[in-house]
């Protein structure tokens, strides 16, 4: 009962620290942009206007400077009767697309898709207001965040830019936002995981947010390597300072797998284990993965004193005298 409870609490506090099961907001975690825009097409032949519609908008997430995907968008919109939302998209594609030959056409669009909702608008309730200015100081919030190095907690920068995007954001410069935020969250879940890695002591709030920022990383450009493995490890951290060894020790463990060239996880999983009173087990941990490490000499000696007085003494003896002596050096 007690274990069950501290893995509720390990639940929470990832909740809180934004690690919550969440879509992948900006970048390839995505899909495909163009492999998106080929069947948005597709189905825009088809006059499957709606699905069409859904698939152009993952495309300008997947890829936010693929500019064909906004144009499509615009007409897939204009095709599922959603004028408001066709509109924007023509403009965010307006506002970025070069002087080309189908500028003039687009624009001719857009002014007849605004003539429609101008329309609409006469005949059912008012028109929600313009989100333009909102939008543009979200966005100045959002880069404030990211200088403060406010990432993953209530108020940062991610929150900031899934809030944008769930409004209906439209715009090339999201591929900016997107790829900044990976890399911040992406250095800072490195650095806490590298620092938690060697030994230093960490807040539980620290471990959680680094956590968190491992997927932040994903869901708005490039995973951090290995990043499941790291995941784990700092899951197992947390649930180490909150009480429940053994389930660190299974946390661990999935780490040493996910990352078997990480000797320090397999290190980690036998602290747990002596943690939870089996220095047995972390002993054969230790002597399975790490038989020549001097920390298996400690626990093999600790279990020998656990065994006996006596054969305590022995082990004792044989570091000092045998293998640590310097003639063994020698």
């Amino acid at each position: 009962m007690r274990s069950e409870s501290r893995r509720l609490l390990l639940t929470c506090v990832l909740m809180m620290s934004g690690v919550a099961v969440a879509e992948p907001l900006v970048g390839p975690s995505v899909g495909n942009a163009d492999a998106l825009v080929a069947e948005a097409t597709k189905l825009y032949n088809k006059r499957q206007y709606a699905e069409s519609s859904r698939l152009f908008l993952r495309a300008t997430r997947a890829n936010p400077a693929l500019l064909p995907a906004y144009l499509g968008l615009g007409r897939a919109r204009m095709g599922a009767k959603e004028t408001a939302g066709a509109c924007t998209a023509y403009r965010a594609w307006l506002k970025s697309a070069p002087d080309i030959q189908e500028r003039p056409k687009a624009q001719g669009e857009l002014e007849l898709c605004e003539r429609q909702l101008k329309a609409s608008r006469k005949k059912k309730a008012p028109a929600p207001a313009d989100q333009t200015a909102r939008h543009v100081e979200m966005k100045a919030a959002f880069f404030e965040a990211l200088e403060a190095g406010k990432l993953a907690e209530a108020g940062g920068a991610g929150e900031g830019l899934r809030t944008l995007i769930s409004e209906g954001y439209l715009g090339v410069d999201l591929a900016e936002m997107a790829t900044r935020l990976s890399t911040a969250s992406r250095t800072g879940a490195e650095d806490v995981h590298h620092r938690a890695l060697t030994g230093e002591a960490l807040a539980t709030e620290q471990l959680s947010t680094a956590r968190g920022l491992l997927d932040w990383a994903r869901d708005t450009g490039e995973p951090v390597p290995q990043a499941s493995a790291k995941g784990q490890f700092l899951e197992g951290l947390v649930a180490l300072q909150g009480g429940d060894a053994r389930g660190a020790e299974g946390l661990f463990a999935k780490a040493a797998t996910e990352a078997p060239g990480v000797t320090e996880y397999r290190v980690w999983r036998a602290a747990a284990l002596q943690r939870a009173g089996d220095l047995r087990g972390a002993l054969t941990v230790m002597e399975a993965d790490l038989p020549e490490d001097p920390r298996t000499d400690l626990l093999r000696a600790a279990v020998a004193q656990q065994t006996s007085a006596e054969d305590g003494a022995r082990e004792l003896e044989r570091l000092l005298f045998q293998r640590y002596s310097p003639a063994a050096a020698r």
